[in-house]
């Protein structure tokens, strides 16, 4: 499916410049991945009669089955999942010169966040939340039926693709919906949405989309303010290209493109980082926090952009954002990055 995302402010060349000679300080950035000699604990088989709270199926497997020291440090999936382990020393993939070309070469990085509401909001809540049906209208088959604990003053994300995104940490649970609108009885609707468990991480079943085109949560690869002000972002991000490819590669579990499988159009799923001889030190911290992370952990291919533009990387609103600062992403190019190798591209 197409999507049509937000770019905040239109990037010129004059602003990129004076947002970069501002002079802003560097810092030592803390270390990354697991100290030196630790192993990651072994993921525990996930309890086949464990479901999303609320659901026919059973209730969120009991926090004591999946010690918190087996998550990643924001507590999103395990430590070993896809979106906490690191790439910075994984191999180039073969036709890496030919994915970047496709995305484009020359086109910048993109912020497609801001202090003014745009971005991917959600929402935090804890175990009380009050369950609430949702029905679904665009893919029901593949949605994971309500109901969701979503308050009333969720934020919607501005724009067409409306996704509603909602973080249970005390039961374990992310929800996420696409297309969304509440309601005069607190009841929501959405064209499809997706339940995730925080503890194991499980992923889709192939060909199923999700709350997003790749099939794959959105909320662990999304910038968030408040990683950034602590000073580390200790997993992969996500961001959206102009074309891709009829095809998917893991952890993506659904494509949504129009170019052939196997071209030279992303396929959902592709995992980039930014090259370790690009040099971030001339950027402010909060950004260079966001550029390291890009290094040692990369971003996936995750959305179509709906226009000839790629590298929209998503974030969080958030009031204290600067959006002259998030400009400054833009002196990164798409030739700055390189694709990791992946595995097996699978048809949709």
């Amino acid at each position: 499916m197409q999507r049509n995302l937000f770019v905040p402010i239109a990037l010129t060349l004059s602003l990129l410049l004076t947002a970069c000679n501002a002079g802003p300080d560097s810092f030592t950035l803390p270390g990354v991945g697991l100290p030196p000699g630790t192993t990651v604990p072994e993921r525990p088989a996930p309890d086949a009669g464990s479901a999303a709270p609320g659901t026919d199926a059973g209730t969120a497997a009991d926090p004591d089955s999946t010690p918190s020291d087996q998550l990643a440090g924001n507590g999103i999936f395990p430590l070993d999942n896809e979106w906490n382990t690191r790439i910075d020393d994984a191999p180039v993939d073969p036709r890496s010169d030919e994915y970047i070309a496709s995305m484009g070469a020359d086109q910048p990085l993109v912020a497609s966040w801001d202090e003014a509401g745009h971005g991917l909001p959600y929402v935090e809540v804890d175990g009380d939340q009050k369950n609430v049906p949702v029905t679904f209208w665009g893919h029901p088959k593949e949605s994971d039926p309500g109901p969701y604990p979503i308050p009333w003053n969720a934020p919607v994300q501005i724009g067409t693709d409306a996704h509603v995104l909602v973080v249970d940490h005390a039961s374990g649970w992310l929800y996420e919906l696409f297309q969304a609108s509440r309601n005069s009885d607190g009841s929501w609707e959405a064209s499809n949405g997706a339940k995730w468990n925080l503890r194991t991480g499980d992923p889709r079943p192939m060909q199923w989309t999700s709350a997003d085109a790749a099939g794959m949560p959105v909320f662990p690869g999304v910038v968030r303010y408040s990683e950034v002000e602590a000073g580390w972002i200790g997993h992969a991000l996500r961001f959206a290209v102009n074309r891709s490819q009829r095809g998917f590669v893991w952890p993506a579990s659904h494509a949504a493109g129009t170019c052939a499988l196997g071209s030279d159009c992303p396929p959902m799923g592709l995992r980039v980082r930014l090259k370790k001889s690009v040099d971030i030190s001339g950027f402010s911290k909060r950004m260079q926090v966001i550029l390291k992370a890009l290094q040692v952990y990369g971003m996936f291919v995750a959305d179509n952009t709906g226009s000839d533009d790629s590298w929209w990387l998503s974030g969080a609103p958030h009031p204290k954002w600067s959006d002259d600062e998030n400009l400054t992403l833009g002196a990164i190019r798409g030739r700055d990055f390189e694709v990791v190798g992946h595995g097996e591209i699978k048809p949709q």
